[in-house]
């Protein structure tokens, strides 16, 4: 064999070498686990709130909400049940707080447009966590 034929064997045998230790499978086992930070879900009350109707048929109705969040780590969300036969719309007004972040401790303003559905005629009243804080009749 000639040094050239040497030189080119070895090249494809370290080829052949890096490419199979390179391309394998990562064993799933053998990944970091993915941390999810510890929440804390507390209800908050809305400075204000304010009913929006849409002028569309069913009548497409909106709770504007403003207020503080307790810092700026927080994260504002809420849940909003079908209303009951009585025209009670409950709405649960929330905000996920992590509890083992550093957080500057200073208040952090929200606003929020809620969803709450359509409406046919009748009378409403609008709960945020257990207190009403707005009505609407709809002929």
């Amino acid at each position: 064999m000639t040094t050239g034929r040497h030189v080119m064997i070895l090249l494809l045998f370290v080829l052949a070498f890096a490419s199979g230790a390179c391309g394998g499978q990562v064993d799933p086992a053998a990944q970091a686990p993915s941390v999810q930070p510890a929440m804390q879900r507390l209800s908050i009350t809305p400075a204000t709130a304010k009913v929006l109707l849409a002028e569309s048929f069913p009548v497409q109705v909106r709770l504007e909400v403003t207020g503080e969040l307790p810092d700026p780590c927080g994260t504002l969300g809420w849940v909003v049940p079908p209303g009951d036969d009585q025209g009670r719309i409950q709405v649960s007004l929330y905000v996920d707080q992590p509890t083992d972040a550093a957080c500057v401790q200073v208040v952090a303003p929200y606003a929020a447009s809620i969803p709450l559905g359509t409406f046919e005629s009748g009378s409403y009243a609008v709960f945020v966590n257990g207190t009403q804080v707005a009505d609407f009749v709809l002929p």
